[in-house]
């Protein structure tokens, strides 16, 4: 359970940063950590472990990470659109 709550905040973090600085720069952001999981994957592959019970989580660490980190990323991406807009409103 501690791990989940390792991946969820690590990518929820990791998301709030590519949401923060810009479209190129969070691409690029947000290609590290699935490039980190395809090397997860081919290490588990590798050593034969992807019918051990934490070869059978790893779908879960996926789709957790994924939801953290796209939530991550729309909230601080529409948190600087609102700050935008308030600071063009302002004379």
């Amino acid at each position: 359970m501690l791990a989940y709550i390792i991946v969820v905040v690590a990518l929820l973090l990791w998301g709030a940063l590519a949401g923060c600085v810009g479209q190129r720069l969070g691409v690029a952001l947000a290609l590290i950590p699935a490039l980190g999981w395809f090397g997860v994957l081919a290490w588990f592959g590798w050593l034969g472990n992807m019918d051990s019970p934490t070869g059978d989580a790893l779908p879960a660490y996926l789709l957790i990470g994924l939801l953290a980190f796209l939530a991550g990323s729309a909230a601080t991406t529409r948190l600087s659109k609102l700050r935008a807009a308030r600071r063009e409103r302002q004379p």
